[in-house]
């Protein structure tokens, strides 16, 4: 009996060394990933406050990079920036906290950085690393026992900034397009010109009011209507992007047009060939008119005018930056060719304060409209490139209405947001 006694006691000595070691393996495993688990999790929140602060700074890259590493040290982030070589850190594959800045595709959901030529920075990817590779892993608890000491983890966050939720083709208490029209939208970057197969989806209609889409319209981009209000969609139209109601009202600043009364270029504004006589086409009253087969060449600068009429067969040439102001009414008639010859719509900016916006287009239009107190109308047979803003907006026609995104007026920037994508 004794001998069985001291067996059995040497046996559960055994089966207890046994299962001690499973024991702290089980408790080595389940504090230690519960750890790793914890510090990814904060890697991940960190990651995402420093992307979202960051891509609100675009697109001023310094800056959304600066507020990023900022953001980092509030929640806790000790980056080896801190350290005394951080300055040959920064940036290298050594630095844990790695700020990229770059451009988000939507069409693809893919971010790309640098951005793309022609394409501004609209995104910032925010990576954070512990790992043996950077020199600052996890250190383990209990797993030392077996001999793994430390763990990796990382984090990534890619924040988009949109500035153009509503628009560009802005009607503030009514929007309505009809016809065959075609809206998308595309990057110039300056230079670069529309391309049917690069166009984007960034061509919306929207409006505090309601909206109408009918008859065959194509809108690549969103419809909106103001909050309550009704959202019609009918015919053979579609909408590629969301269609829906608005939850705040636009808030778009309206036209100050002092400075330009008060300084501007009317001065230099030359005479015209009638044909047989010089004449001057803009008046002491600020009446400004082109009759038919005259063609005038209008000097880059600001001009503040009252009505401003474009009667057919006239031709209307700009050549550079163009600023035009207007008090009255704008009414370019059919066969009236208004040439912006450097096919960027930044380069032709109209503002009304007032009165009304009359445009029959037949002709390619580079420019921006913005008229937030005017009633525009535009009936085109040629496309338009750039961005309208109307108090109220009707567009028919068989044209296409081409946003530019690489337009930076602070006029026809709307609402704003920044928004986690990957």
């Amino acid at each position: 009996m004794r001998k069985t006694d001291t067996r059995r006691r040497g046996t559960v000595l055994i089966l207890t060394a046994v299962l001690m070691v499973v024991m702290i393996g089980m408790l080595a495993f389940a504090v230690d990933l519960g750890y790793i688990v914890h510090a990814r999790t904060q890697l991940q929140r960190t990651a995402d406050a420093c992307a979202l602060a960051a891509a609100g700074r675009l697109p001023d890259q310094s800056a959304a990079t600066l507020l990023a590493r900022s953001v980092a040290a509030e929640n806790g982030w000790l980056s080896l920036m801190e350290t005394s070589d951080g300055d040959e850190l920064h940036g290298s594959d050594l630095d844990p906290m790695k700020v990229e800045c770059g451009f988000w595709d939507r069409d693809t959901a893919t971010f790309t950085t640098p951005q793309p030529y022609g394409s501004q920075a609209n995104a910032v990817r925010v990576t954070l690393r512990k790992t043996e590779a950077v020199g600052n892993p996890l250190g383990l608890f209990f797993a030392r026992i077996f001999g793994q000491s430390t763990a990796n983890a990382s984090a990534s966050a890619t924040a988009l900034y949109d500035r153009w939720l509503c628009g560009p083709f802005v009607g503030i208490e009514s929007v309505d397009v009809g016809g065959d029209i075609v809206t998308d939208s595309y990057n110039s970057g300056g230079t670069l010109l529309y391309q049917p197969s690069m166009a984007r989806d960034r061509g919306s209609v929207c409006s505090d009011g309601p909206a109408t889409i009918h008859g065959g319209p194509i809108v690549r981009g969103d419809a909106r209507a103001g909050k309550g209000q009704p959202i019609r969609v009918d015919g053979t139209s579609v909408v590629t992007g969301s269609i829906g109601n608005r939850l705040e009202p636009l808030n778009l600043p309206p036209v100050d047009a002092s400075e330009a009364a008060a300084m501007n270029d009317n001065d230099s504004a030359p005479p015209v060939w009638q044909g047989t006589a010089w004449r001057d086409p803009l008046r002491a009253n600020g009446d400004f008119s082109l009759n038919a087969g005259e063609v005038y060449d209008l000097p880059p600068g600001t001009y503040y005018l009252r009505n401003v009429i474009l009667n057919g067969g006239s031709t209307l040439n700009i050549s550079g930056l163009t600023k035009i102001y207007i008090s009255g009414t704008l009414k370019r008639a059919g066969g009236c060719t208004v040439n912006n010859s450097t096919k960027i719509a930044a380069n032709l900016e109209i503002y009304s304060t007032g009165g009304t916006i009359d445009v029959t287009s037949d002709n390619p239009f580079y420019g921006v409209i913005y008229a937030p107190h005017s009633r525009v109308t535009v009936n085109a047979s040629s496309d338009l490139f750039g961005a309208i803003v109307g108090r109220t907006l009707k567009i028919s026609g068989t044209a296409g209405g081409h946003y530019d995104e690489a337009l930076e007026l602070d006029d026809v920037e709307f609402s704003r947001r920044v928004a986690l994508v990957d």
